[in-house]
């Protein structure tokens, strides 16, 4: 049963209408002695409060995030890394694994929303984690097949998911509408996993010396992965990146100190310095990894773009868009984009959708 569907919920639901009624009904009738009836009071009271907290994490979970999107996610089992195929890329007889799709050296399996997943070590990071493929239907056409095609990099929150973006934010299924609606060319989307520490210790898309090398992996290792593996443009014009929550903020942080990897950055709800504890407990790490003190301090400022998207409900996320759009000398396409209603949802940051993946594929090209 999935984590972040509709039924497990509404058995959160029913196990906190049992208990309460549990509670009600056998207060008064618990056997034995008194100090008995008082610990088994106490253990139906204690009952209904522990579901009660499920059904409301379980709501939280899928109405603001989902911060975890699957039972391996929520207690941490990424799987196994695997940066090369012995086999060549052709599955072997009586293994298991027979609907893989081999490209290059990594091994991509079948996941929802139109994406393919695959597990792999970074070479320069060492960092294990996912990696999430969306292909644009224009890729397996024989009239492209020697085309190559721009790169948008997705991240997620935390505590939060690659997984999300074709799961609640449901990215493939806009990229094929705007494609359609010719709002948008054409462009391979791939999420790697944010969080290189799991969802209990926030990296801060930083290289944290001793602990992860986070940036390193996002900024080198994922697009040299998908350049390994797939058809993609080469050179940072035709490559992007977007986030959401801390991803936004990680996806602004990657686009100011890897110019050449990145052109395009667009931040969803996201902030300018970093929050994580590993980073900000190091002063000097904390002011190398802020992306408004660097870039208003450098004498000469990186060859990026930014789409900064804040609610007025949600924070000090459009003063924070504000503020670092406004340190720009020279901004080009660079925009704000505000809301008045929303706060740090999914489903405001899905509804940016429809304006930031036209924006990105106009910077793209």
């Amino acid at each position: 049963m999935s984590l972040t569907g509709t039924p497990f919920f509404l058995l959160t639901v029913a196990f906190l209408i049992a208990a309460t009624v549990a509670l009600l009904l056998l207060w008064n009738r618990v056997p034995g002695p008194g100090a008995l009836r008082w610990g088994g009071r106490t253990g139906l009271a204690l009952l209904s409060q522990f579901a009660a907290v499920v059904m409301v994490l379980v709501y939280v979970n899928n109405s603001m995030g989902p911060f975890y999107e699957s039972w391996a996610d929520l207690f941490g089992d990424s799987g196994q890394a695997q940066l090369s195929d012995p086999t060549g890329g052709k599955p072997q007889p009586g293994s298991a694994d027979q609907t893989a799709v081999h490209h290059g050296t990594l091994r991509f399996r079948p996941f929802h929303g139109g994406a393919v997943q695959a597990e792999a070590v970074g070479p320069a990071s060492q960092v294990r984690g996912s990696l999430y493929v969306w292909l644009p239907p224009q890729y397996q056409d024989p009239a492209y097949a020697n085309t190559d095609f721009p790169v948008v990099e997705l991240l997620s929150g935390f505590p939060g998911s690659p997984q999300t973006w074709f799961g609640s934010m449901a990215v493939g299924k806009e990229m094929t509408a705007l494609m359609a609606q010719g709002k948008v060319q054409p462009m391979i989307l791939v999420a790697p996993t944010l969080n290189v520490l799991g969802n209990t210790v926030d990296a801060g898309c930083a290289d944290i010396p001793g602990v992860a090398r986070t940036a390193t992996w996002l900024a080198r290792d994922v697009p040299a992965l998908v350049a390994a593996n797939f058809r993609t443009q080469r050179g940072a014009r035709h490559w992007g990146v977007m986030g959401y929550s801390a991803g936004a903020y990680c996806a602004v942080n990657l686009a100011v100190h890897y110019p050449g990897v990145f052109h395009a950055a667009v931040s969803l709800s996201g902030y300018n310095a970093p929050s994580a504890g590993l980073v900000t407990r190091n002063p000097a790490l904390a002011r190398a990894n802020n992306p408004y003190l660097v870039l208003r301090s450098a004498r000469k400022q990186p060859d990026v773009v930014l789409l900064m998207a804040g609610s007025l409900q949600d924070g000090d996320t459009v003063a924070a868009a504000k503020a670092l759009l406004g340190v720009l000398r020279h901004p080009g396409a660079s925009r704000l984009l505000t809301v008045a209603q929303g706060g740090h949802l999914v489903s405001v940051w899905h509804n940016w959708l429809p304006v930031a993946l036209p924006w990105l594929s106009a910077q793209v090209r």
